[in-house]
């Protein structure tokens, strides 16, 4: 989507400003938490879609906002958001690569050598960013700020249940498709797709017959997004990724693809299944043949065909309260159509 380009080169001439200015303000404070604030600024700049600061820009538009420029610098604090628990998620799962480049606790590693400084600066990096991610709301001049704030809040409070839901899934022998749903409405869903969509109508003043509906949207949104991107996390190009695809695998991830080929499949395929999970010693070879299951057993086109079936039904909730929401029903077609 070309507007997408158009949206993220404006979203990140604000950001570079506002972490430049903040790492400004940390001077006085020492050299090495202006390091820190130079490792966040390097780490939030390197890639990234923007997709969430743009859908709060989009349902602020769409409930008929009209300051663009003020929505625009508010969009930030889910930007920041995104990149502090990127951080913390790194360190949970011991991803080493984030958006084609080292994660931040890698990079902040870099800085003496010793792997407990990078985890531990990468701990205090991603703090800085969650206490930083409020400030573009609130130094709006937009109404409603106290209720976005609140949004927001409870969003952070919801992605942090599901983080550990998502840990403790991982563990569990036994998994159903509903425990999933669960999981990724709180880790994913909460600030990926409803608060961004929440955020921006609260902003733009919307009633609460709006709200609601962009919530479900956003929810049924955050669900397909989740599937896509566990379906490229295994099947996609590392390189494009900017990740490795065998990282759901190593960790464990109880994805709808993994739950479902562990549903359908017969012992033997069950069985390798089973102990390629949560392997750290996972060869390339083990991940071909993990590849060749989950397509053998149905899990891909039945992931896939669910990511679609849960678009349908999120472009349907818009179509029948908004006439004027061509760009959010195209986005809900971009998220399980992209490669990256």
């Amino acid at each position: 989507m070309e507007e997408l380009k158009r949206y993220k080169d404006k979203i990140d001439a604000l950001l570079f400003s506002f972490l430049t200015e903040e790492k400004e303000r940390a001077k006085p404070t020492g050299k090495y938490n202006v390091q820190v604030h130079s490792l966040i600024s390097d780490f939030c700049l390197r890639g990234g879609k923007r997709i969430r600061p743009i859908l709060l820009i989009e349902a602020y538009k769409l409930v008929g906002g009209k300051d663009i420029d003020e929505v625009m610098k508010a969009s930030l604090s889910i930007e920041l958001l995104e990149n502090f628990l990127l951080i913390h998620d790194d360190i949970i799962d011991r991803d080493e690569i984030r958006r084609g480049g080292p994660s931040f606790h890698k990079m902040a590693e870099q800085l003496t050598g010793d792997n407990h400084f990078g985890l531990s600066t990468a701990i205090i990096g991603g703090d800085m960013l969650s206490a930083l991610a409020i400030q573009p709301i609130l130094k709006t001049n937009l109404k409603n700020k106290e209720r976005a704030i609140s949004e927001f809040i409870n969003a952070e409070l919801s992605c942090f249940y599901g983080e550990l839901l998502d840990m403790i899934l991982e563990k569990e022998k036994d998994t159903k498709e509903e425990d999933f749903f669960r999981m990724i409405d709180l880790k994913t869903a909460s600030y990926t797709t409803i608060a961004p969509l929440v955020i921006g109508a609260i902003l733009g003043e919307a009633n609460d017959e709006q709200i609601e509906t962009l919530r479900t949207y956003g929810k049924l949104l955050g669900q397909a997004f989740q599937i896509t991107d566990d379906i490229l996390g295994v099947f996609g190009d590392a390189k494009r990724l900017g990740k490795p695809v065998d990282s759901d695998i190593k960790e464990g991830k109880k994805t709808l693809l993994i739950i479902y080929a562990l549903n359908n499949t017969k012992n033997e395929d069950k069985n390798f299944l089973k102990s390629c999970l949560g392997n750290s010693d996972l060869t390339p070879e083990d991940l071909i043949k993990v590849r060749e299951i989950l397509k053998s057993s149905g899990a891909l086109t039945y992931s896939k065909n669910k990511a679609k079936e849960i678009v349908e039904s999120a472009k349907a909730t818009l179509k029948n309260n908004f006439t004027n929401a061509s760009f959010l029903i195209e986005i809900a077609d971009f998220i399980i159509e992209r490669s990256v």
